[in-house]
């Protein structure tokens, strides 16, 4: 008895892991109407982070609404790596013009489970679009839903469904029901209703949005911001609008947006930004704006160009003495090098590792002069690491940026005529129990483990690397060092 129930265990562990690696069984989004991670994708959304990459991987625990993604990580669907998608604002997300009635929602499978089937729930009257989602803010019953039948659907499936009547912002929360994992797929699709419910007014109609002004940073003076469109053949130059920043107050991240958009109204004809209204209006905000075309202008698409303003050629920050690959010596690494600036700045050196946590700090103060730097590495660990100076000018307030790849190695030397089946990742898909391979990064044999462990062997991605051999978080999981 306790053997078995330590297998169950053992399994159950495995089912998770491949679950939270987000890589071998994420396969299915809401493509009409554009979903929130979809458009991620296609530029209709902005600073989405990992999602743009892979749309279709919204996936988390079955149950909704009694169990599934906590309040707060819906949107992400509990994944951490996807996080920005629980960003939740009146104007964070661009929408979709609806109005309530009869609505087509469509789902593109990459990989199309054995399904239990779909439900779809919508925000409820009055919910507060300034805070992060929690299945209060949601209608409790779905007002949609359809069976799968615990069948294989095929690669493209549309329900037809009865929007209920609201006005303004709204969403949609889809949740697609796996029948073979215990996981769930969860969409949210941003709309807005037309006022009272009706029919889009004919400026809603007649725009479509192609794109977004997103307030990413802030700007300096004499720097520059344009957009740049485009149709099928190409970019059209001609429709371009630029907006030179004067000083601090206009480059501030809400506020050169704002400027933006308002110029791409003034100056442009096929062309609308700003915030979609209720009442089918299209006005500047400050912060993020959409940006619209015609719909019979034939434009795709419109992105936004940041132009910094050019660092005087007296400010430069060089480098001496940084060696590209680094040796871990009894537990520890400190990083020596010199750096030399050419003008007068403050500089801060950072090494990060491979998933963006910060090892190790330096600063100093330098004016035309030279400085040894030595940076500790906290709890040093073999793999890629990056070292990132920068340096802000005094006066000007220009920022000096350059980053180094470091490649830390382990104290074990790499073992000379020893067997191996694969170089990783080659032949990533064929790992199996006792398979063998060469970890090029620090030179050793790693051997994939026995059932249960093995699924792990395979489960790895440049975004998802938590059991590459050797380096990963969680290697030792999956891999025996030989």
């Amino acid at each position: 008895m306790t053997f078995m129930l330590k297998k169950e265990r053992q399994l159950m562990a495995l089912i998770a892991g491949l679950a939270l690696s987000g890589q071998a069984f994420s396969h299915g989004y809401i493509s009409a109407p554009e979903s929130r991670n979809l458009l991620c994708r296609s530029g209709g959304n902005s600073a989405c982070g990992a999602i743009q990459w892979e749309p279709q991987s919204l996936e988390g625990p079955s149950g909704y609404p009694d169990r599934g993604p906590a309040d707060g990580q819906i949107a992400s669907a509990g994944l951490l790596q996807f996080s920005p998608m629980d960003e939740q604002t009146a104007s964070r997300w661009s929408k979709r013009s609806v109005s309530s009635g009869p609505m087509s929602f469509s789902w593109t499978f990459t990989a199309n489970h054995v399904t239990k089937g779909w439900r779809y729930y919508i925000t409820k009257p009055g919910w507060n679009p300034n805070l992060r989602l929690s299945r209060s803010a949601f209608e409790a019953q779905p007002f949609c839903q359809a069976d799968g039948g615990m069948r294989q659907p095929p690669k493209l499936v549309t329900h037809q469904c009865q929007l209920p009547a609201r006005t303004g912002y709204h969403l949609v929360l889809g949740v697609w029901e796996v029948g073979d994992t215990p996981n769930s797929f969860y969409n949210l699709v941003d709309l807005m209703f037309a006022d009272g419910g009706s029919n889009p007014t004919p400026p809603a109609a007649n725009w479509a949005v192609r794109g977004s002004i997103y307030p990413s940073v802030d700007l300096k003076p004499g720097d520059k911001v344009a957009t740049r469109v485009f149709d099928a053949k190409g970019e059209r130059p001609d429709l371009q609008t630029r907006l030179s920043i004067a000083n601090d107050a206009d480059g501030q991240r809400n506020t050169w947006p704002y400027l933006l958009a308002t110029r791409v109204n003034t100056q442009q004809t096929l062309l609308r930004a700003g915030q979609l209204a209720p009442d089918g209006t299209i006005s500047p905000v400050q912060g993020q704006n959409e940006v619209f075309a015609r719909q019979d202008s034939g434009l795709n698409r419109v992105e936004v160009q940041i132009e910094k303003a050019a660092t005087p050629p007296s400010a430069d920050i060089l480098v001496n003495g940084l060696a590209a690959q680094q040796q871990i010596v009894g537990g520890k690494l400190t990083l020596q090098f010199s750096v030399t600036a050419v003008g007068e700045l403050d500089l801060n050196a950072s090494v990060f590792d491979h998933g963006g946590q910060t090892k190790g700090v330096a600063t100093a103060s330098l004016n035309n002069s030279g400085q040894s730097l030595r940076i500790v590495i906290d709890k040093p660990a073999a793999g890629h690491h990056q070292l990132v100076l920068k340096g802000v000018v005094k006066g000007s307030g220009l920022l000096i940026q350059k980053t180094f790849d470091l490649m830390f190695v382990g104290e074990t030397a790499p073992q000379p005529g020893g067997k191996f089946d694969y170089r990783f990742p080659e032949g990533l898909k064929s790992y199996k129990a006792g398979t063998r391979v060469l970890q090029p990064k620090n030179g050793r044999i790693y051997e994939c483990r026995p059932w249960p462990n093995n699924g792990y062997c395979v489960q790895w991605s440049p975004s998802t690397p938590q059991f590459e051999p050797g380096t990963g978080s969680h290697w030792q999981e999956a891999w025996i060092a030989r």
